[in-house]
């Protein structure tokens, strides 16, 4: 038995949790699994909680999100109007939600990105003595504006946003219906592999920046007074000293639609504000609200994340699954190792009680010797044996099957041995099988549940309480399990319905039956199930 759950106490729980009430059901090998999508979110959010300008980041987007979508519709409709007279796309504010996916969160920051020269705009009017807006709108909108203006700010929130799009990848993997154990080493692996890069290399969101955006620089002195003036091929380590001119948009050309990005202040009111040592003297961070550079923290945050992942996601827990995956399979030049590679699945098969027993594993060994006199007994007694078995079936596989083996590799774990599953050519033994069957069926992640309750809400909800539950399982299991609505013949259906059903619209509004259906459509009822997708 095997179940995927969150980690909240009524699944976990020693004593009166889920968990607890059925292992004693199960067999000993009972797989428990904390949701890895779960797990992710909560790595996610252990390694931003130490750094209280994130969580300041986190607390300014809402603030924008309050200010135009809570309270009031004036500041909204002015947000509208000032994205009409820009010619810009209106896009729905966000907030960030800790009980959210990752996804959530990439796709509040994102439309902060997209809105960036919209909103500057909108609160430069707002604050304006002439605006029309009471004095705590003005008062508000002047504090935003400040904090938006920040390089630093901008900075933070494009390589958040480098950031979480590498990890909303791994989310959506994570939540997918047909997600496996299979090749989560693997993923995780390169997910490490590319947030390491980005300690020394910039994100597309960055890059892009730096490659629109013109840096103020000093050319010299005159009179004392040093002459500043704006570049192009702006550098990293621009964004800890340099002012920045941005264009409103993608391919804007028009140097007046063009929003500042300011450094914050003095040296040394920022050194004051940024560095405060605590009354014990441990030297440990407070942050009064500015944001530091990006160079001083871009590597503290990054191997934050890395030491919550490896917490989270230990090496050892997904190893065990690797040699099912299909990258990792021998091919037809390194055929003869596949007896030798089989080996690997009997710590996968002794996590799920299908390990060899003493005799058939002294067995295998006998038989690899040189000295085996009968072909047939040596093979009768490999299929005895879980890594036999798995040995014969890729030999199969590569020998007989060359072309799907090749096709289907690079297709994932799940659409590779499903395939072959499905496959009445290959020779199954039952307990290699079985194994395979197990490990794919075995759920990642507790999200799909999770979907199902979401979906339930948006069919059931305030104003049809009264559906029948025949109903509401019907449309559910349409709505989750499909088939797509493109695939729907509307046609059969209607007319099937026209011919059963009495007419209202009919002259004279008399009711009468209607005559003039199409002679084709013939269909019994099981036909028209059967037809309608």
């Amino acid at each position: 038995m095997g179940v995927t759950t969150d980690g909240a106490s009524v699944m976990t729980g020693s004593r009166v949790g889920l968990i607890s009430q059925l292992r004693p059901w199960a067999s000993k090998q009972f797989f428990q699994h904390h949701c890895a999508a779960h797990k992710l979110e909560l790595s996610i959010y252990h390694a931003f909680e130490i750094f209280p300008f994130m969580q300041h980041l986190d607390k300014n987007i809402n603030s924008l999100h309050k200010f135009y979508m809570s309270h009031t519709v004036k500041r909204k409709a002015s947000l509208a109007q000032t994205s009409e007279a820009l010619n810009l796309v209106f896009y729905e504010l966000k907030r960030i939600y800790r009980i959210r996916w990752v996804a959530s969160e990439v796709s509040a920051l994102d439309v902060i990105r997209k809105s960036y020269y919209l909103l500057l705009t909108n609160l430069e009017n707002i604050k304006s003595p002439s605006s029309g807006f009471d004095d705590e709108s003005k008062a508000t909108a002047s504090g935003l504006l400040k904090t938006l203006q920040n390089v630093r700010y901008y900075s933070l929130h494009l390589f958040l946003m480098d950031i979480l799009k590498l990890l909303e990848f791994e989310s959506l993997q994570f939540q997918r219906a047909k997600g496996t154990f299979i090749g989560l080493q693997e993923r995780h692996t390169n997910l490490i592999h590319s947030l390491e890069t980005l300690k020394t290399n910039n994100g597309p969101r960055i890059v892009d920046f730096l490659a629109s955006c013109k840096c103020r620089r000093v050319l010299g002195t005159a009179d004392g007074y040093p002459q500043l003036e704006y570049h192009s091929g702006c550098h990293t380590r621009d964004l800890s000293y340099s002012n920045f001119a941005c264009p409103s948009g993608p391919g804007s050309s028009d140097p007046t639609e063009r929003f500042e990005l300011k450094q914050p202040g003095s040296a040394a009111d920022r050194s004051l504000r940024n560095r405060l040592f605590d009354a014990s003297g441990r030297g440990s961070v407070v942050d009064m609200g500015a944001y530091p550079a990006l160079d001083e923290i871009r590597s503290r945050i990054i191997d934050s994340i890395i030491d919550q992942l490896r917490n989270y996601f230990p090496e050892d827990d997904y190893s065990i699954f690797n040699v099912l995956n299909p990258v990792l399979l021998p091919n037809a030049e390194t055929l003869h190792t596949v007896f030798t590679y089989s080996s690997r699945i009997i710590p996968l098969a002794r996590r799920f009680g299908m390990e060899d027993d003493s005799s058939e594993s002294e067995t295998e060994d006998h038989l690899s010797d040189s000295d085996s006199r009968d072909a047939d007994a040596s093979e009768r007694a490999t299929e005895r044996t879980i890594s036999g078995q798995f040995g014969l079936l890729l030999k199969s596989l590569i020998t007989s099957h060359s072309v799907d083996f090749c096709a289907y590799k690079g297709k994932g774990p799940v659409k590779f041995w499903s395939h072959f599953l499905e496959t009445r050519t290959v020779e199954w033994l039952p307990r290699i099988k079985n194994l395979i069957m197990v490990v794919l069926t075995l759920p990642i992640s507790s999200a799909e549940a999770e979907r199902g309750f979401s979906i339930y809400k948006h069919i059931a909800y305030d104003r049809r309480t009264r559906l029948a539950p025949k109903t509401l399982e019907h449309l559910l299991r349409i709505r989750i399990n499909g088939p797509p609505l493109m695939k729907f013949k509307p046609d059969i259906y209607v007319n099937d319905w026209l011919k059963k059903h009495w007419r209202s619209d009919a002259p004279g509004g008399q009711r009468q039956k209607e005559s003039n259906v199409d002679e084709e459509i013939k269909d019994s009822d099981s036909d028209l199930l059967s037809g309608l997708f």
